[in-house]
């Protein structure tokens, strides 16, 4: 977008929080209503956090009672009198009739937060794992590859093993690769960093999103060079957490790409002065964070390493950043498009975005839409000021007068913690699951793993979210859910961890697939 990116400002969100100082790794923290007393919130939902030598922090948390007076005005401006998110939430996710298997492909993974493939035919799997490698699964032989593919750990930050939403986070093949040989990776780089900014002097320091391109010769090669990088896109990252991080290629052969809206809590309008700038990063259409990205690969102007296609709303001199396809958004951590079926259109793109305190969101996207953070969480008014109660009046318009968008589904945080969007199933090995957003949620608890995994109907009600039955006794799935993957042939995969953090060898990825009822026995056979 050149000369109309704008630097994005802000800082740990101490607020209305108590923050515990002198600390390193999880921790406890908690608002100061006593509503939540829980640790590290993972893929979106730290809202507090450890520090080491913040002492202005404690200045900051002193001073809160005048954050929320100044605030106050900016909040009354947001409410109008329109109750826009009426209220579709599933309070208790039920049980679905469909159960499932999941058969291990691979192990002795960190931290595997997504996987593809290349689209060639050749059978292979690719395992993104958050310390900065790709894996191949090959599923000819059935093997899991021992040595990487791809392997940027030089570059990648050195994620806490504690808990981290920084370091490697997507991969996309280009349509062309097997003429081509260009794959591009989205993944968390360290910077100094500039006293002032949230994330300086921190434990875990500064650091920007980059999106990258790297080639191979022969798309059959099963190593990729590091040394052929090409940084087509980079953007200074406020804080640790809220980084998007998925990137894929839509029907129209352009390539997409998320950003959360910086970090900390309340897109930084719970501190005075405003940490993201007085409407908060998700409502600002001229910086690039909280939204969803589209760019032509295939090309370059304005002096860009890439384009920017014609169709985008903000492209040329309309006002806002060149690169965004749709914002209001907090951390979509996962998105997808849908391949199509009878019912659907090709391309429907499914973006789950993770919620603070409350919500969790299912949207499907459409170019120019606003998806209301941070005057919404889900179908539900939000107030940055006061997070911990929601408002039953708010505005239904964003900044420009446009409409806020509602997601097609949500559910509390009675279900879960952070939703992991996944994709919707158009394989042929389980018809049960034809038509069906596979999706989950990372864990209900902290102490050990207990992730979720839903469906909704993609050719049906969307709105209606189910959990799978887990094999004959319905077990648990009882591990930390990072994230799905999908195969050429549109098979599912699901990738577990038992760590919270990356850490350790225990990150699996597993085929996911439908288990046909059984016939009711009736006592003649």
């Amino acid at each position: 977008m050149g000369n109309k990116r704008l630097s994005n400002q802000s800082t740990e969100p101490f607020g209305s929080f108590r923050v515990l100082i002198g600390q390193e790794g999880p921790g406890l923290c908690w608002p100061s209503l006593g509503i939540k007393h829980q640790p590290y919130q993972y893929f979106g939902l730290a809202d507090c956090f450890h520090t080491s030598d913040r002492n202005s922090s404690l200045g900051k948390n002193m001073i809160h009672s005048v954050t929320r007076l100044f605030h106050a005005s900016v909040v009354l401006l947001f409410a109008l009198a329109l109750g826009v998110h009426s209220s579709a939430l599933t309070t208790s996710i039920p049980k679905g009739d469909l159960t499932i298997s999941l058969t291990p492909v691979c192990s002795g993974l960190t931290a595997p937060v997504t996987a593809t493939h290349s689209g060639d035919k050749t059978g292979r799997l690719f395992i993104v794992d958050q310390i900065g490698q790709v894996r191949i699964y090959d599923q000819n032989s059935e093997q899991c590859s021992t040595q990487p593919y791809l392997d940027i750990r030089d570059r990648v930050v050195e994620v806490n093993t504690g808990f981290d939403e920084r370091g490697l986070l997507g991969l996309a093949f280009h349509p062309k690769f097997a003429q081509n040989g260009r794959l591009f990776v989205r993944y968390s780089a360290p910077r100094e960093g500039v006293d002032g900014e949230p994330c300086f002097g921190t434990s875990r320091g500064c650091h920007y999103s980059v999106l990258s391109e790297f080639t191979v010769d022969d798309y059959l090669e099963d190593t990729v060079d590091s040394s052929t990088e090409r940084v087509l896109f980079t953007v200074d990252q406020p804080q640790f957490n809220h980084n998007g991080g998925h990137v894929a290629f839509g029907p129209d052969g352009y390539l997409y790409f998320s950003l959360g809206d910086g970090g900390g809590a309340n897109d930084g309008l719970g501190e005075s002065p405003p940490l993201h700038g007085p409407i908060g990063h998700g409502q600002n259409i001229e910086t690039t964070l909280g939204s969803i990205l589209r760019i032509d690969v295939d090309a370059q102007s304005d002096g860009l390493e890439y384009a920017i296609p014609e169709s985008n709303p903000f492209a040329g001199n309309t006002p806002g950043a060149d690169e965004i396809y749709a914002y209001g958004m907090r951390n979509p951590y996962r998105f997808s498009f849908d391949r199509g079926g009878r019912s659907t259109r090709l391309g429907d793109l499914y973006v789950a975005d993770v919620g603070q305190g409350v919500f969790e969101e299912i949207n499907m996207v459409v170019s120019g839409g606003n998806y209301g953070w941070v005057l919404a969480e889900g179908f539900h008014c939000f107030d940055p000021v006061m997070p911990q109660l929601t408002p039953s009046v708010c505005t239904g318009t964003g900044m420009q007068g446009e409409a806020l968008l509602n997601p097609v589904a949500e559910y509390n945080h009675n279900d879960g913690l952070a939703v992991i969007g996944g994709y919707v199933y158009r394989g042929k090995r389980s018809n049960e699951l034809k038509g069906k957003y596979v999706f989950g949620d990372f864990s209900r608890g902290f102490g050990s793993g207990d992730g979720r995994l839903f469906y909704l109907n993609a050719d049906g009600v969307k709105s209606d979210i189910f959990e799978f039955k887990f094999g004959r006794m319905d077990f648990p799935l009882g591990l930390f859910l990072f994230g799905f993957g999908q195969d050429q042939m549109g098979e599912i995969y699901v990738l577990t961890s038992q760590n919270l953090g990356p850490v350790g060898s225990s990150g699996q990825v597993w085929h996911l697939q439908s288990v046909p009822d059984e016939p009711e026995f009736d006592g003649t056979h």
